[in-house]
């Protein structure tokens, strides 16, 4: 005797794709009217993950190793904002099969302006470099007394100390195959009670400043292309960045106070 649940199969996948289908059209309707930063954004996460894969696909098939996952994500993701833009659902072509070639195409271009430059930065070094600058922005280093330059080295390193757990806490590709060192278990239960702490911080930030946190640390996104999401300009990407990165630490704790990882 068959069940209720056998039989419910492909009717539960024809539901959910014709659900997935009306959202897109959704998406589309309110882009095309509007659009709209808010309608454009939406989009943006509609087909994060298709870019994701699409990346994944080519990075699979490279034949040198010299160039990093992130930065194969990081042109499919440019590749992507581009065929949002231009594509017209008017033209009876899925947007899948509209921006595929140009995904793929942002991604080999370029991969190969940077294996082809003189100074190679790799996509974490660029990653840190962009957090620094936001950071010290904030901070008096010249013209300051004592007090003031170790107050501004402080703040400055819980910011950076901040940064690095969110990237332990996101899915980025790791920049090397190195294994991380076996915690002890008192230190396994501190690092992991101040990551749930720190994700509960982000979850209860503003949404523009928790939008910036995930796009950054969580999905790899820099300041300019966060900027070509939000409409914002990149320096206020990055002083939101830094007021994020104050809000976190202040809600977690004094820098003296926040665990890390040796």
């Amino acid at each position: 005797m068959t069940s209720m649940r056998d039989d419910e199969g492909p009717q539960t996948q024809t539901q959910d794709r014709d659900s997935h289908d009306a959202t897109r059209d959704r998406l589309w309707k309110s882009f095309v009217s509007t659009r709209a930063t808010a309608a454009r954004e939406a989009l943006f996460l509609h087909y994060l993950p298709y870019a994701r894969a699409l990346a994944a696909q080519l990075f699979a098939q490279r034949h040198r190793d010299d160039v990093e996952f992130n930065d194969f994500r990081q042109f499919a993701l440019i590749g992507l904002l581009e065929a949002i833009d231009r594509y017209d659902p008017e033209h009876r072509v899925t947007f899948e099969t509209f921006c595929t070639p140009r995904v793929k195409g942002a991604v080999l271009d370029g991969v190969q302006k940077l294996t082809d430059g003189q100074e190679q930065i790799s996509f974490m070094r660029r990653m840190q470099r962009e957090r620094l600058n936001s950071l010290k922005a904030g901070e008096v280093m010249e013209d300051a007394d004592k007090h003031q330059t170790l107050h501004a080295v402080a703040h400055l390193a819980a910011g950076l100390a901040i940064g690095y757990m969110l990237d332990e806490t996101s899915m980025l590709a790791p920049s090397d195959n190195a294994p991380s060192p076996e915690p002890s278990p008192w230190q396994g239960i501190a690092w992991r009670q101040t990551k749930e702490r720190l994700l509960a911080a982000v979850s209860s930030m503003p949404e523009r400043h928790r939008k910036i946190i995930h796009y950054h640390y969580f999905n790899g996104l820099q300041f300019d292309q966060i900027a070509s999401i939000l409409e914002l300009s990149k320096a206020r990407i990055s002083q939101m960045h830094r007021d994020a990165l104050t809000q976190l630490r202040d809600h977690i704790g004094k820098p003296d106070r926040i665990y890390m990882k040796t």
